[in-house]
């Protein structure tokens, strides 16, 4: 997901020790880090080039059959670490059409790589539609844990795989929060926090101690967080 981006761009930026502008806010007229790295200038025709090609709905009613958006004949619930499941499955495969009625419409999703988080499930959608038309099949996301106590708060704990082999600087955890909606458990919230590529160590601990300091002498300072 958003979160794949950003394990990408942290590699690339490791690796090819350039630096790295600004992100700006997700919006049809800026671009995910991934795509900034790869496209550079051109990354408006980047944005053109894939467009959502359908709206949520049409999405729905076109590809995904009354079978599969079903609750189960039983009429229970999936647990939320069901859903969780396969909403990783849906963005591993690439079929969005399997992702869309597992996002309710009011869902924020938040990755800490965006200054700001994506807002409903069209500005979702929007996003995923342009990582799986950028990603390649091969890299994939492998859970290592998953929380299935608590059918509206799920925890995971993941990393990325490129062709069955752990891909560098890719271990994260993920949290979500779910509701009922419509008979069925959707997703509302999600947060993902990705391992960085630069890792300062005990450095760390010194900053957030000056940072600490510099708030007690000027204590007007926290404001403007």
């Amino acid at each position: 997901m958003a979160a794949m981006t950003s394990v990408m761009t942290s590699f690339l930026t490791t690796t090819t020790r350039n630096s790295i502008s600004p992100f700006s806010s997700p919006s049809p007229s800026s671009s995910s880090p991934f795509s900034y790295m790869i496209i550079g200038s051109r990354r408006i025709k980047y944005i053109n080039r894939f467009p959502l090609k359908t709206s949520p709905t049409d999405v729905l009613s076109s590809k995904f059959s009354e079978d599969e958006a079903s609750p189960s004949p039983s009429g229970a619930l999936d647990s939320g670490s069901d859903v969780v499941r396969r909403f990783y499955d849906g963005i591993n495969s690439r079929n969005l059409s399997t992702v869309v009625d597992l996002i309710a419409d009011d869902c924020v999703y938040e990755d800490l790589v965006f200054p700001q988080p994506f807002v409903g499930r069209k500005a979702i959608l929007e996003f995923f539609e342009k990582f799986i038309y950028t990603i390649s099949t091969d890299l994939q996301f492998a859970i290592d844990d998953i929380s299935g106590e608590d059918t509206s708060a799920v925890g995971v704990t993941w990393h990325l795989e490129w062709k069955g082999k752990p891909f560098p600087f890719s271990k994260g955890c993920s949290f979500y929060r779910l509701k009922v909606v419509d008979g069925r458990r959707k997703i509302i919230y999600g947060r993902d926090i990705v391992e960085p590529a630069a890792k300062p160590g005990d450095f760390a601990l010194v900053a957030i101690r000056s940072v600490t300091w510099l708030l007690q002498q000027f204590p007007q300072l926290a404001e403007r967080f």
